[in-house]
C-alpha cells in the first residue's frame, strides 16, 4: 500500500466532515433539526414523497424520519394523507406555510449548491462524480469484508 494513503484518507475525511458541517450549521441557522431540514428539502424537489422516498434517499432510519416528519407536522410544515393506491403508506406534501419556510431555507440552498456545481466545468462535475461514486462502491465491497 502507497504510504501516501492513510494521510490521503485523513484529509478525504476532514473534508467530508467538512462538507457535511455546511449542511448542520445552515439547518441550525434555520433553527432545524439536520433531518427535519432535509425532509423540507427533498420535500421541495420532489414535490410530495412517501416516508419510504426519504429514507431511500436519505439514508436515515424509519423512526428518525418519522420524529423528523412529527416535528414538520406540528409545526404546520408538512401534512401526511393515506395514499389512495397504496393504504399502508402516506404522501406527504409541503403546506402552504412550509412552502413558505422551504423558500427562505432550502431553496436558498439549492441555488448555493447550484452556485458551487457552476464552479465546475462540465467535465469536472463528470470526473467528480465518476471518481466518488468508484470510492463509494469500493468502500463499500471492501466494509463487507470487514463485517
Amino acid at each position: 500500500m502507497d504510504k501516501k494513503v492513510p494521510n490521503q484518507i485523513l484529509q478525504f475525511n476532514q473534508m467530508y466532515k467538512e462538507y457535511n458541517d455546511i449542511y448542520q450549521n445552515a439547518a441550525r441557522n434555520f433553527d432545524m433539526p439536520t433531518v427535519s431540514f432535509w425532509l423540507i428539502y427533498v420535500l421541495r424537489q420532489k414535490t410530495v414523497c412517501t416516508q419510504k422516498d426519504f429514507m431511500d434517499q436519505l439514508y436515515y432510519p424509519k423512526q428518525t424520519i418519522n420524529s423528523a416528519l412529527k416535528l414538520l407536522e406540528k409545526r404546520e410544515y408538512v401534512t401526511l394523507k393515506r395514499s389512495e393506491e397504496d393504504r399502508r403508506s402516506k404522501l406527504i406534501y409541503l403546506t402552504e406555510k412550509g412552502q413558505a419556510f422551504a423558500k427562505d431555507t432550502a431553496d436558498k440552498i439549492i441555488c448555493a449548491e447550484n452556485a458551487a456545481f457552476s464552479s465546475f466545468t462540465d467535465s469536472e462535475r463528470e470526473t467528480f462524480f465518476s471518481l466518488f461514486e468508484r470510492l463509494s462502491t469500493a468502500l463499500q465491497k471492501e466494509m463487507q469484508e470487514v463485517e
